[in-house]
């Protein structure tokens, strides 16, 4: 008999979801205590006039506001200082994230330096921040990260060519609001990109030497609705199709933040960290790669991989079932339009040394379901850098 698994579980946030939700923000606020809100977003979100419905909530609330919009990709340490400094000098007593992953993981430090003051690299690790912080609102208007249910947060440090980590339980916002009706406008390429983000980390929250029952249920039936619903999502913004992904990007968002990850993202931040390549498109092109690499370490949670992901593998061996969930994510990154290698995104080879020997220090690789080495590692790289069957 196997022995009984011991495991923690932690999720700190309301989550309020439908059509229409973004604009009942003022009053959640106001149920909060909060008078002044910083909204953080990024130039795109704003010039969509995906603000509108979050602002006239507020406004009939009582709840007076100021715009950040200066979040870009990978948001930068400075570009964080400067949103908390006009937090600061706003008298925000609460900020609101409205955007994807970017925004929201900005959003978090800025509601930790808006409270207690300094700079993002003084919170970097693990456990820095010394009480709650200004209270955070999530509205993410992307299908990926999941950031809008998690303790942590990814800033960009460019002068050390890397993505530092927050981390802790206080940063969890408040309310996470999923609003599908703020999805309508999602480039496909956007959706494509956060969409495979969700997915990478679906399963590799369900392989995860650090997975759960309860995150396996969550990462599974998550992995399911992104597998049935990202094609007709990007093929024409499906109203429907747009909010299971969102639904499912906050589910895997609290199973895998609770599991762990593995060598995906620890390659693809550091990939993100040094050439500023969009996370999700990364993810997408190592993930396949990885999984093959990882496939020994437990082929029947793969199977149960190509399972979810429709594959039809009635009357296949357990290994040949686990091959099957390779192929289901090389063939759904190809018809999303995926780029196929790192290159396509503007990586070198030059750069893999710097890349594996940071890789091996990121905080996602050590639940990795398999061992690894920093040669494997540099291995992984070079296989994504060339065409699927090219010559070594």
């Amino acid at each position: 008999m196997a022995p009984v698994q011991e495991f923690q579980f932690l999720h700190g946030t309301k989550v309020v979801a439908g059509p229409g939700s973004a604009g009942s923000i003022g009053e959640e606020l106001r149920g909060l205590g909060a008078t002044r809100a910083l909204i953080v977003t990024d130039r795109g979100v704003a010039g969509a006039g995906l603000l509108a419905s979050v602002v006239e909530g507020l406004e009939r609330a009582g709840v007076t506001h100021e715009v950040f919009d200066e979040v870009e990709p990978n948001p930068l340490a400075e570009t964080t200082d400067r949103g908390a400094a006009r937090a600061r000098a706003g008298g925000c007593d609460a900020v609101i994230a409205v955007g994807g992953g970017s925004s929201i993981d900005c959003a978090k430090v800025i509601a930790v330096i808006g409270k207690f003051g300094g700079a993002a690299r003084d919170y970097e690790g693990f456990d820095t921040v010394p009480d709650l912080p200004l209270p955070l609102v999530a509205v993410p208007t992307t299908v990926g990260t999941g950031s809008e249910v998690t303790r942590g947060a990814v800033i960009s440090d460019a002068g050390r060519r890397l993505k530092m980590v927050v981390v802790t339980p206080r940063i969890f916002p408040r309310i996470a609001v999923l609003d599908p009706l703020l999805l309508m406008q999602l480039p496909a390429p956007v959706t494509a990109a956060t969409g495979m983000d969700s997915l990478t980390q679906a399963i590799e929250g369900y392989v995860s030497r650090n997975a759960s029952p309860i995150t396996d249920a969550l990462n599974l039936e998550a992995l399911r609705m992104i597998a049935a619903n990202l094609r007709l999502a990007v093929a024409r913004n499906d109203l429907a199709a747009l909010a299971a992904l969102q639904i499912a990007t906050t589910m895997q968002g609290i199973g895998f933040h609770n599991a762990g990850l593995g060598l995906v993202h620890a390659m693809s931040n550091t990939v993100g960290g040094i050439f500023g390549a969009p996370h999700g498109v990364t993810n997408a092109i190592i993930l396949p790669h990885v999984m093959e690499f990882n496939l020994a370490a437990d082929p029947v949670k793969f199977a149960r991989v190509a399972e979810a992901m429709g594959e039809p593998v009635a009357g296949l061996s357990v290994r040949e079932a686990a091959e099957r969930s390779v192929a289901a994510v090389r063939v759904l990154s190809s018809d999303i339009r995926i780029p196929p290698t790192l290159a396509d995104v503007g990586v070198t080879a030059e750069a893999i040394p710097e890349m594996t020997e940071k890789a091996m220090r990121n905080i996602d690789a050590p639940t990795n379901p398999r061992n690894y080495s920093e040669a494997d590692i540099a291995e992984l790289y070079r296989r994504c850098l060339k065409p699927v069957g090219a010559p070594a």
